[in-house]
This record gives C-alpha cells, sequence and structure tokens, in this order.
C-alpha cells in the first residue's frame, strides 16, 4: 500500500460518509424549534415560578381595572366600543367552503361541519355564539386581550366560555414561549386559582409596539384624554352643583370675626347650590364686592368635546356612528364615505383577527375540518335609494336582464327578460317589441347610406324610383307665368270635386 493509499485509509472514516444518504433528514418540528431573543414584558429569569409572574404581572391588572372604570364611567369609551362589536357581528355568524360556488349549490359537507354547526348554535348555557363574540371584541378593545375558555370531551371543543381579562396571566418563560394561562380571583373567601394549558385557552390579542405577549388597546392609547375628559365632567359637575357662582372677592370692611364668619355661613346657604341661583351677594358695612372672571361653563363644554373627538380618534370610530350630528360634515366627507373607512380600517381588521383565531382552534385543531371557515356574514349598510340607483344603472346599460333585475328583488322572470339590451331613455317601449324597435331604429339610421348606394349589413337595399316617359318632341315647355304641366293621370280634382256636400241649415 502506497503512502496515498494510506493516508485516504485514515481520513475516510473521519470526513467521509460511511453510507449514503437515502433522503434528505425531515424537517424540525415547531416544538423543537425555539427562538434565541427575549420577549418583552415576560420575567427574564430561567424557571421563573408561576408566583412570580403573577405578582410581576400585577401591576398591568391594576390598569385593566382603571380601564374597565373608564368604560363605566366615560360614554366616549364605552360607545366606540359597543359599535365596534355590534358592527363585527351584526350579519351572524355562519360555516361556509372556501370554494367559489354559483348561487345555489349545495356542496356535500364533511363530518364535522354539522358538528361545528351544532357548538355555534349552543355554545353554553349562558351565552349564544354572538354574545360570546361581542364580549370578546369588547374586551379586546378595552383590554387589548381577550381569552376564550375550551371546555374539551372525548378531543371535540363541545363548550365555549369568556374568560375575564382582568384576572387572567400569560405564563410563559423568559422567550416568550406559551405553557399555560393562569387565573386569580380575589374573593371574600380570599384568592382562588385556576390554570389552563395553551389548548384550552383561545387567547386573541391586538397590535402592541413592543410586541409581547399581551396586546395594547385603543382605550389604554386613550387613557390620557380619558382622565382628563373625566376632571372635565367633574368641574362640570362641581359647578352646576353649586349653582354656577361667579368667583367674588368680598371685602367686609372693619367687620370682626365673629361676622366674618356669619357672613361666609349665609353665603353658603343662600349663594350656593342651584336653587340660589340669582341671589344677589349682600355685604354690610361698605363691604365692596368684586368679580374676579366671568363663568367658564362654556370653556368647559369645549374642552369635553375637543377630549371627546380625541377619544374617537384613538378607537377609529367617526362621530356619526356614536350619534354625535356634525355640522355640515366639514372636512369629513358624505355618511357614506365615513362608514366606508370606518369599516376599512376599524371593523374589518377586528373580525379578520377574531376569525382567524377562530378557524385555528375551532375548524382546524377542534374538528379537523379543511376545506371550510367561519366568517361572518356582510350586511348591505347603503341607503334603499342608493342600491335602486345603482340596479337601474347596470338595467340600463346592459350589464343586467330584465329577469336578472326581477329575481333581485325577488319578482319571478317574466317572457323576453333573459336579452340584453340598452335602453333608450326618451322613449317607452315594451320590452316584447324591442326587437323590431331595433330594427326600425337601425333602418333610420342607415337610410342615407342606403340611398347612396352602401351596402348596409343587416338593411336591404331599395330599388331606385322609374323614370317618367318623355313625350315626342320633348319635354312639354310652359308658357310664362304658368304651372308646369303634370304627368297623364295626376291631374289635380277641383275644389269642388274635393270639397264635401254643404249641409243647409234650416
Amino acid at each position: 500500500m502506497g503512502v496515498v493509499s494510506r493516508l485516504r485509509s485514515w481520513l475516510t472514516p473521519r470526513y467521509a460518509v460511511a453510507e449514503p444518504i437515502a433522503e434528505a433528514a425531515p424537517p424540525a418540528s415547531a416544538p423543537q424549534v425555539r427562538r434565541a431573543g427575549f420577549e418583552y414584558g415576560t420575567v427574564l429569569a430561567a424557571g421563573a415560578s408561576v408566583q412570580a409572574q403573577v405578582a410581576a404581572g400585577q401591576e398591568r391588572l391594576d390598569t385593566l381595572d382603571q380601564l374597565y372604570q373608564a368604560y363605566l364611567t366615560c360614554p366616549w369609551v364605552s360607545a366606540p366600543i359597543d359599535v365596534i362589536a355590534r358592527t363585527v357581528t351584526a350579519g351572524g355568524f355562519q360555516v361556509v367552503t372556501d370554494d367559489d360556488l354559483p348561487e345555489g349549490a349545495h356542496p356535500a359537507e364533511p363530518p364535522g361541519v354539522e358538528r361545528l354547526r351544532r357548538l355555534l348554535r349552543f355554545v353554553n348555557p349562558r351565552e349564544d355564539m354572538i354574545q360570546l363574540i361581542r364580549s370578546s371584541i369588547i374586551d379586546l378593545e378595552l383590554f387589548g386581550d381577550s381569552y376564550i375558555e375550551k371546555v374539551m370531551l372525548l378531543g371535540e371543543v363541545v363548550a365555549l366560555y369568556t374568560l375575564d381579562a382582568t384576572t387572567i396571566t400569560v405564563l410563559t418563560d423568559e422567550h416568550g414561549e406559551v405553557s399555560g394561562y393562569q387565573q386569580t380571583v380575589n374573593g371574600a373567601g380570599g384568592q382562588r386559582h385556576v390554570t389552563f394549558t395553551p389548548d384550552q385557552v383561545i387567547h386573541i390579542s391586538l397590535d402592541a409596539p413592543r410586541g409581547g405577549v399581551y396586546g395594547v388597546s385603543p382605550a389604554q392609547r386613550a387613557l390620557l384624554p380619558v382622565t382628563a375628559w373625566l376632571f372635565t365632567e367633574a368641574t362640570l359637575k362641581e359647578c352646576f352643583r353649586r349653582g354656577d357662582p361667579p368667583r367674588l372677592r368680598v371685602d367686609l370692611g372693619h367687620a370682626g370675626d365673629a361676622d366674618v364668619q356669619r357672613w361666609r355661613e349665609q353665603y353658603q346657604v343662600y349663594n350656593l347650590g342651584p336653587k340660589a341661583v340669582g341671589t344677589p351677594v349682600i355685604t354690610t358695612g361698605g363691604g365692596p364686592v368684586d368679580v374676579l372672571d366671568v363663568r367658564r361653563v362654556t370653556d368647559y363644554l369645549d374642552a369635553s368635546r375637543q377630549l371627546r373627538d380625541e377619544i374617537l380618534a384613538c378607537f377609529g370610530v367617526p362621530p356619526a356612528k356614536v350619534g354625535i350630528i356634525e355640522t355640515g360634515n366639514l372636512g369629513s366627507g358624505s355618511g357614506e364615505s365615513q362608514d366606508k373607512t370606518f369599516r376599512i380600517n376599524t371593523v374589518v381588521p377586528i373580525a379578520n383577527l377574531v376569525l382567524e383565531k377562530l378557524n385555528f382552534h375551532l375548524v382546524q385543531q377542534g374538528f379537523g375540518i379543511t376545506g371550510w371557515h367561519l366568517e361572518f356574514a356582510e350586511v348591505d349598510y347603503r341607503d334603499s335609494k342608493v342600491i335602486e340607483d345603482i340596479r337601474d344603472t347596470r338595467l340600463r346599460n346592459g350589464s343586467w336582464t330584465l329577469n336578472t333585475y326581477r329575481g333581485e328583488i325577488g319578482q319571478p322572470p317574466v317572457e323576453g327578460g333573459d336579452d340584453p339590451v340598452l335602453v333608450d331613455r326618451q322613449n317607452l317601449v315594451l320590452w316584447a317589441d324591442m326587437a323590431r324597435m331595433s330594427e326600425a331604429v337601425i333602418s333610420k339610421n342607415a337610410a342615407p347610406a342606403v340611398a347612396a348606394g352602401v351596402d348596409v349589413p343587416g338593411v336591404a337595399l331599395q330599388p331606385p324610383p322609374a323614370a317618367q316617359p318623355v313625350p315626342p318632341g320633348g319635354p312639354v315647355q310652359s308658357p310664362p307665368g304658368e304651372d308646369p304641366p303634370l304627368p297623364p293621370g295626376d291631374d289635380p280634382a277641383t275644389p269642388e270635386e274635393t270639397a264635401p256636400p254643404l249641409t243647409t241649415v234650416p
């Protein structure tokens, strides 16, 4: 054996593969893939206990309690949240196939679809599906997160319940991998705890600027104007409770302490409160009264309206959606444009976020259904006149037939209504006569070309008029001042011959 062969034999076991690879190794599953970065909002301690994670999230739970109080006390927090939740669920909830099918078709349903529909009809003894989804959207807009508990039986979802977002802590490691959910409830009997596995909870969260396991809600972003609005309303309440009194400076002159105290008590009794509005301030002993400033109620009301608009802007809800009548819609477009903006920027993103979670946890994992999905049914929110104008335009320009129009409004078809036509806006023609009307119009428009001898498709050429015979010796010339002679057989009748007989009245 040479030196080269000896070196090859030494190196082959180290750097060569003894057996050829039959096929590529299977890809690693999701549990085998771990991230290296750390997640915002988690306890950065390896093996942190559940109690440590709950204690670390106590400040967040306190903030959620403040948001709940804001929902109860500030109508400009509750009104837009309720409008969003009601608009998303207005059309109902349905199970549909992924394929585009013609109208009226009934595709074959997998076995799990009927069981899924049964769950949607009865999710729990206390709520129906619409109420559960609406409550979840309210929690989502108020707290940034919503939680739905899945009750399993023999590996299948049999019930759904809402979980209080203010009592839930997401249990994760320092990298953000969710290991479960802890619910802590404080009551008269002390604290009660329950732990859920990741498969028992549907967690829906909004977007967060720094990421993390929790979302950031519009209500949390609007917490500053909400707080200012609450103080403004409290000031207005106190002003009106005291009867909106003016701020005065009263100089009691040389009155003693006892007289000053008595005057203060009398002022509180006679000059404060709604019943004392208009009561004059009376002093004795030469004491002057000076008004320090004018009443500020109008300024408080303007500040309240400004803060209201700031809160609504955080939720992405136009003022008209919460019952605020604007003056001429200055700079904000028509009502329909506001509604489109509201649906595109606010309603549809929330609906898609909820549907994505439900389709994954219920349709795919819960019942193992493929080719079908959950969706919210659409509601036609347009004005009736706008809808009828669109239908009329489609019928007149030929994009719809008459029977299509009648089917849209629930009327039976008519004979001849399946042919698309272009409706003339100046004439009224029966649909049965539309073919002859079209031929007549075409013949009339082509008449000059036909007279010139041009072959027009679909229009027959007319024979030229017969030539009149010329008498011998040429045409007869009429004397000056007389009418030319008429051809034979065209002599005009005399007035006596054509006039009706006269009737003599006795």
